[in-house]
């Protein structure tokens, strides 16, 4: 088989191994009402590595099958490899970066001031049980394992089959997640802000869950973002962002982020990600 296929093959196995991990475990609930009808200490608003660990095995049992046989038809298991593209990474902040950061903190600060309390009345009154159900995926798609699963593919996958553009977008997406992570943590400590489910305004400080920012719009955005911006297919592009778009929207349909919470974490999350794919020297640029 050529390497081209192998990669859509793992690729396509990747995909369902993903969209398992946002579903679970549901596969284990509905074996349980079929025939064992026990008593169990998940249900289906648990999700992967958060609620029941122990109940995640049979999962992980999964993904190491998957990743046996990723090895297994591996072309090359050279991880020294990747380890060369990150040493090769240099720090580049583009010139425009300021004017950037500038323009967001004004549409930030317009989004608080205008748009938060309105957004999430309008949340509140289109509540349903069907936009629920789809932002609790689009909730787990940006956060628990998710992201982490994401990265640690493309690196793997890149190394098995040498196709260096994967490589990269595994450095560039833990670049990019881990520098916009520790900046949006230093940000949420010293905000402190009262999330929207507290229902005690937008311009409410509260130490207890800090609201801004989001970190699942920031993994969502900051792996998306090194896709719309080093990809060259426009499908993926598109996706990548329609995907990050859903996860940012969830969260302010789930009432855990004001909308500015969400703008913030995504300008900063795509930052990180543009900064990262010029650090990383993507060829495919």
């Amino acid at each position: 088989m050529q390497a081209s296929a192998k990669r859509h093959a793992a690729t396509i196995a990747f995909l369902a191994l993903l969209v398992l991990a946002l579903f679970w475990p549901a596969p284990v609930l509905t074996v349980n009402d079929v025939c064992c009808h026990a008593q169990l200490p998940v249900d289906d608003l648990s999700f992967l590595g958060r609620e029941a660990p122990s109940w995640d095995v049979i999962y992980w049992c999964f993904a190491g099958i998957f990743l046996i046989a990723l090895l297994q038809a591996a072309e090359s298991r050279d991880f020294a490899f990747g380890w060369r593209i990150i040493r090769e990474s240099r720090l580049h902040v583009p010139r425009r970066t300021i004017a950037f950061v500038v323009t967001s903190l004004v549409l930030v600060a317009l989004t608080w001031r205008f748009a938060d309390a309105r957004v999430t009345a309008f949340a509140e009154r289109i509540e349903s049980d069907q936009l629920e159900n789809a932002a609790r995926i689009f909730n787990r798609l940006g956060g628990g394992m998710n992201p982490a699963l994401i990265v640690i593919f493309f690196f793997v996958a890149g190394v098995a089959y040498t196709h260096r553009r994967w490589i990269e977008y595994a450095v560039a997406m833990a670049l990019a997640g881990l520098a916009a992570g520790i900046v949006s943590q230093a940000i949420k400590y010293a905000v402190a802000r009262a999330r929207p489910e507290l229902w005690l305004g937008p311009a409410v400080r509260a130490h207890v869950a800090a609201s801004f920012p989001s970190g699942h719009t920031i993994a969502a955005f900051s792996l998306a973002g090194v896709l719309v911006f080093a990809s060259r297919s426009r499908a993926l592009r598109a996706v990548a962002l329609i995907f990050a778009i859903g996860v940012g929207c969830a969260r302010i349909l789930a009432f855990r982020h004001w909308a500015s919470d969400v703008l913030a974490s995504a300008l900063l999350a795509l930052l990180a990600a543009y900064i990262a794919t010029r650090s990383v020297r993507m060829r495919t640029l």
